[in-house]
């Protein structure tokens, strides 16, 4: 069960990733304008705060499962 829960912590993250680059590009084109950008920024801070909590789940859900 513990690999399960590392493996769906590697996707997820690497899913995050995908979508966090995705939108560093976008940001860094010049037919973005600025309203466009700010709200890239955002959702790059979402993808990073999203990315913070799956690791910090995955991990107590890795100490949970260790106790059983």
């Amino acid at each position: 069960m513990i690999n399960l829960v590392r493996l769906a912590r590697v996707l997820t993250l690497l899913l995050l990733t995908v979508v966090a680059l995705s939108l560093v590009i976008s940001i860094g084109t010049s037919e973005t304008g600025i309203t466009e950008k700010v709200v890239l920024l955002t959702l790059l801070a979402g993808c990073v705060f999203l990315a913070a909590k799956v690791s910090t789940l995955t991990t107590k859900a890795q100490a949970r499962f260790q106790r059983h």
